[in-house]
């Protein structure tokens, strides 16, 4: 036998089958909107879906992905004679720019906002920005910034008049062409999430002569001036920045970073006030400027109430933050679809990866976790929608629609709950399971090739890490919520216990329906005799958090499956609920997510069998691989 040994171009070569359709081969995906939206809605956002992702794993977007990734930002101030430029040249890549147009121009900010999909509008926008966020290079980032600013200033324009230029903001931000970019600069040095600990300030100075009677966009009532640290989606037209007034309370204001100026009779365009000290160095969202900013008597008009500016930017918040969890699922999905599309090929010691025992436990336990995940998200992205549109008529609630809270007090505690406990939850779990994803490949799964985006799962990490801490952290969320549940003496925890309680008693299966029952009355009980330890009960937020988010997504999952009693969805639902799977690490407390004995426990062959149905929707092949460096058995290569 003459060995040949192999060179750089000659030998093994692992190449992995390209990347399905993210919506049509996303069975989860599909099930959430079958679940939401009424029929006709449905068939024309499939449709329109369908191209999209089809687009969105397309050769043209993954290049202009690793455009993105290999140019990053810079700043230029200063002319080569040493002049500073009428404003900071904060230069982006042009694959960042087109990544941005192609979203746009799909619906991903205006879609929440256009009357077409009526109340499911938000519904509909996320179904987008779920595809979007993997192939946008972090174009995401300022999508969720414009959206809550759409929001925000929608909010205010039932108390202005027509001629106002939030009207002309409104529409610039939900355009689907020529549209504004916004950001909110809230960050600070001494405050971090302390928003309130604020050195900037804005003093009441009008102009003397106005554009008609309340101005244009760019000729507001105040001079803000500060420095912002932690700045991102720098190159924007326009920003939210919070401000103290001479009271000493935050208020908010809006200005564009632009000012029209003309000078020798020609018209161009300068600073408003605003300069970029320089560019944050970060560990991901690297195509994302981010900056620390000076600034100096910002033109800026006051939206909302005087002195009112928390209140006023929580309009914003509850958006950003559903975009937020929304990124960091789509990421997770890819960082899946990634490390399938690798097992699918890879044989070692002889056999098919996809078939080893311990690898399919892994990626069922992940196809579990991100299900119950993408139901949460969506059950909370829709209580934002109905809440702000209207909720679905009667004959659309029928038996078996998602159990939705009553209109009014109940829909807005439940919202605010769930709306800081799904962020922080969701971006915590996506980030450790895409450690999971690179390690499923391998050393390959660690590379971080820029110009190769379509496989790079270290991209997807690095990138989902910053939403742990954007728009609040695990922590800050964690006292947020049981600040807010335990609230008024504990009459939030009621609202939502009386709601769950009625989730819970239309779960048909009278063993999950029974075990979380028993869950819930006990997580009440815990919570509940924290009313006057309120010390105690902050100790133990995330426990507290994380244990609501298990709870909630469990019946979630139980009653989306008894919808049409998918056997998948029915054992995703049963190892959720009846084996406690769905918890991460520590964060959970114990006495109320826990495993229990199915009253019709299945084999450890079984077990094996639905893992292989969850990850692959085929019963494993008989004689497949015991894995790894099993000495004996069947090492047939089982195609998938």
């Amino acid at each position: 036998m003459s060995l040949k040994p192999s060179t750089v171009d000659n030998g093994f070569i692992l190449y992995p089958p390209a990347l399905e359709n993210p919506f049509t081969s996303d069975e989860s995906y599909q099930r959430v909107l079958e679940w939401y939206l009424p029929p006709d809605i449905l068939e024309t956002v499939k449709q329109r879906l369908t191209l999209f992702a089809e687009k969105a794993i397309s050769p043209e977007i993954n290049e202009l992905i690793s455009n993105a990734e290999s140019q990053q930002p810079y700043v230029k101030t200063h002319n080569v004679w040493g002049a500073r430029y009428p404003y900071d040249r904060l230069v982006t890549s042009h694959g960042w720019k087109e990544l941005g147009k192609w979203g746009s121009k799909n619906g991903v900010i205006a879609l929440g906002y256009e009357e077409e999909f009526k109340q499911y509008r938000r519904l509909v926008q996320h179904a987008f920005n779920y595809t979007f966020s993997a192939s946008s290079a972090v174009y995401s980032c300022p999508v969720s910034m414009t959206s809550g600013a759409a929001r925000l200033v929608y909010k205010q324009l039932g108390s202005v008049p027509a001629g106002h230029p939030f009207h002309e903001i409104y529409r610039l931000l939900t355009a689907r062409e020529g549209n504004w970019i916004s950001s909110q600069w809230m960050t600070e040095r001494p405050g971090g999430s302390d928003v309130q600990n604020s050195e900037t300030i804005a003093v009441f100075s009008p102009l003397p002569n106005k554009t008609g009677r309340y101005g244009n966009i760019e000729e507001g009532d105040y001079l803000v001036s500060g420095f912002k640290f932690f700045s991102s989606a720098t190159d924007c037209n326009m920003a939210l920045i919070l401000a103290k007034t001479e009271s000493g309370h935050l208020s908010l204001f809006v200005a564009p970073t632009r000012k029209t100026v003309v000078i020798d009779g020609k018209t161009q365009q300068m600073t408003n006030g605003i300069r970029i000290h320089r560019l944050k160095a970060k560990m991901g969202t690297k195509e994302l400027p981010t900056a620390e900013l000076e600034l100096n008597n910002v033109r800026a008009h006051l939206i909302g109430p005087l002195d009112r500016g928390i209140a006023t930017i929580a309009l914003l918040l509850n958006v950003t933050r559903t975009h937020n969890f929304i990124t960091a699922l789509s990421c997770w999905r890819r960082g899946m679809a990634i490390a399938k599309s690798f097992a699918k090929v890879r044989t070692t010691i002889n056999q098919p990866l996809w078939t080893f025992p311990m690898h399919l436990r892994m990626l069922a336990n992940m196809e579990v976790k991100h299900r119950g995940a993408l139901q949460l998200a969506f059950f909370t992205t829709a209580l934002l929608s109905f809440a702000d549109n209207g909720f679905p008529p009667k004959h659309v609630q029928r038996n078996g629609y998602v159990p939705l809270p009553t209109p009014g007090e109940q829909t807005d505690v439940i919202l605010r709950t769930l709306t800081a406990t799904t962020k922080a939850v969701i971006c915590k779990t996506a980030t450790l399971a895409l450690q999971e994803c690179q390690e499923a490949m391998g050393g390959v799964g660690y590379m971080d090739e820029p110009d190769e985006p379509e496989y790079n799962i270290s991209r997807l990490m690095r990138d989902t890490a910053a939403n742990m801490t954007w728009e609040g952290t695990t922590n800050v969320l964690s006292s947020e919520v049981v600040r807010h549940l335990l609230n008024k003496n504990g009459q939030h925890l009621s609202v939502f216990s009386a709601w769950i309680e009625h989730a819970i008693s239309q779960v048909g299966d009278a063993e999950i329906r029974t075990r979380l029952e028993c869950a819930w009355s006990e997580y009440f009980k815990i919570l509940d005799k924290k009313r006057g330890d309120l010390v105690a009960a902050l100790a133990n937020g995330r426990h507290f958090m994380f244990t609501l988010a298990w709870l909630v997504a469990g019946t979630l999952l139980a009653l989306d499956a008894e919808r049409d009693m998918n056997a998948i969805a029915t054992e995703i639902a049963r190892r959720w609920v009846l084996e406690g799977e769905g918890n991460i690490g520590d964060f959970h407390l114990s006495s109320v997510v826990k495993a229990s004995e199915r009253t019709l426990p299945i084999s450890d062959r079984d077990k094996i069998n639905w893992d292989c149905r969850i990850v692959w929707d085929v019963d494993l092949p008989g004689g497949s691989a015991t894995g790894y460096r099993a000495t004996g058995g069947n090492t047939a290569r089982s195609k998938l």
